[in-house]
């Protein structure tokens, strides 16, 4: 005991002290990041699901393609966004890690298709919306569609599409 006080009157600590504390320190923080990370990715996922909704809205009101347009038809939505950078000449939006890109219809309303910059550090699910299909989900386990090179197919068919419950 008399070495606690000791210590603790001079404020030094040991070396077994500073070891034992940065052992802990480092067991925390490994544990800590890959919550992070994974809480980070649903982040985006959820936020781009809640994005790609308000653009379905203004494509399902006859707003025009590409997606920079569309962006222009709703100067309050565009406003409130932030992160937002246009690619491919206004065609395809990059907004917190995920692209998004209006695609023409046949009908008045176009379709929407969602995916993430980087697959496993910007986020894992790909999003499809169509007028008749609403917003669906794919896993997009094989890590297919990533990138600006790798949007998911323009047709939801297939399986592996499955409705979208947004928080």
């Amino acid at each position: 005991m008399a070495g606690v006080q000791a210590r603790s009157r001079s404020g030094r600590l040991r070396t077994m002290d500073v070891l034992t504390l940065a052992a802990v320190a480092l067991v925390v923080l490994l544990v800590s990041l890959p919550r992070l990370e994974d809480l980070a990715i649903r982040e985006n996922e959820d936020d781009a699901a809640r994005l790609a909704l308000r653009l379905a809205v203004l494509a399902e009101d006859g707003g025009p393609a590409p997606v920079e347009s569309l962006l222009a038809s709703a100067p309050d939505l565009a406003q409130r966004l932030d992160d937002v950078e246009m690619l491919s000449e206004g065609r395809v939006l990059r907004r917190h890690g995920y692209l998004f890109e209006v695609l023409p219809g046949e009908g008045p309303a176009e379709s929407l298709r969602i995916w993430p910059w980087e697959y496993g550090r910007t986020g894992r699910v790909a999003f499809v919306w169509t007028p008749e299909g609403g917003l669906l989900v794919h896993a997009n386990a094989a890590a297919s569609w990533t990138g600006p090179g790798g949007p998911p197919p323009a047709s939801h068919a297939g399986s592996g599409w499955c409705d979208v419950r947004v928080r």
